[in-house]
């Protein structure tokens, strides 16, 4: 059985629209993240590490990355920068950024 077209009007709005950037609704932009990758066996993992987080000065002039994150093997200390195990990080990879 076939029905009859019917026109619709749509329905105006009256309200006002929500403001998206109430403290509610609003979000802080998670900083960026540095992926680098150095395999090379002769470098030592203190200066992958440093060459990476050079590398993200350089990608992002003014943005101090204050993290990185490595694999569980790799874990050193850098001075002024956590440096975190994670069991996802693959052995010569290291993600830098920043602890939000």
């Amino acid at each position: 059985m076939a029905h009859a077209s019917r026109s619709h009007t749509p329905t105006p709005i009256t309200e006002p629209a929500p403001v998206l950037s109430t403290p509610e609704t609003a979000f802080r932009r998670q900083p960026p993240f540095l992926m680098w990758y150095d395999d090379n066996p002769k470098t030592p993992v203190a200066r992958k590490i440093t060459e990476a987080i050079e590398a993200y000065k350089a990608r992002f002039p003014g943005v101090q990355p204050t993290l990185v994150l490595v694999n569980e093997a790799e874990v050193t200390t850098i001075e002024g920068i956590t440096v975190r195990a994670m069991p996802t990080v693959s052995r010569n990879t290291y993600w830098v950024g920043q602890i939000v």
